[in-house]
């Protein structure tokens, strides 16, 4: 392995897409795959025991949630870069993103050469989205950071809100949700409270209906 080899951890759902950047990755031996996960809970692990320089991950992913593992990445390896690489682009998701401040916010419809240029550009220590993902953002230059042009209803949820909700809408129970988020169910009972309450709703049926209708999840 080259001193300079730039280590990288890939989360996906979805194994086929994840055998395949890895088999693109490995025709480079600038870059060295380390690890390879379809669940954000072993990826989390993952991440801890080898400490990738940069972690190239879905939004959706199962466990804990993409959103949550980013955040306490961030907070423990403020060195390792988060990309999400995903199809989905929502203004939820991607001010979500944002607001976690992850080094990229990419889609799975570009090419692998747009990929591996952007990863370039990140590791130089710039921020880097898909251009329909920058067509959704404008520059504050009062806070001198990028935000998404139009806010949604679920702006005002924190990131572990968000990660409950996209459980829930799936049909979970707490109870489910609890493992696979590794809380306690009061933990979660807690958090469904709250998200109903800021978002003035009522029973989980609307619940539902309103994820998809902001774009959280897809029917």
């Amino acid at each position: 392995m080259r001193a300079n080899t730039i280590r990288i951890l890939l989360a996906d759902s979805q194994q086929m897409f994840l055998d395949g950047l890895v088999a693109m990755f490995s025709k480079d031996p600038n870059w060295q795959v380390v690890a390879t996960s379809t669940d954000s809970s072993k990826a989390f692990f993952q991440i801890v025991e080898q400490v990738p320089d940069i972690i190239i991950m879905d939004v959706e992913l199962a466990g804990r949630g993409a959103f949550t593992v980013a955040e306490e990445v961030a907070s423990r390896f403020p060195a390792t870069k988060i990309v999400f690489l995903t199809g989905f682009e929502s203004d939820v998701l991607v001010e979500q993103a944002l607001r976690l401040d992850v080094a990229g916010y990419l889609l799975k419809s570009d090419s692998f050469t747009q990929l591996v240029a952007n990863l370039r550009a990140i590791l130089q220590g710039e921020k880097r989205y898909s251009e329909r993902v920058f067509d959704r953002l404008e520059f504050d230059s009062t806070q001198q950071e990028f935000q998404v042009k139009s806010t949604t209803y679920l702006s005002g949820l924190t990131s572990r809100q968000l990660e409950v909700l996209r459980h829930l809408v799936r049909g979970e129970s707490v109870k489910e949700v609890a493992k696979a988020m590794m809380l306690s169910e009061r933990a979660i009972e807690s958090h469904k409270y709250r998200i109903m309450q800021k978002l003035g709703i009522h029973d989980r049926v609307e619940l539902t209906r309103f994820a998809i209708r902001e774009g959280l999840t897809i029917p």
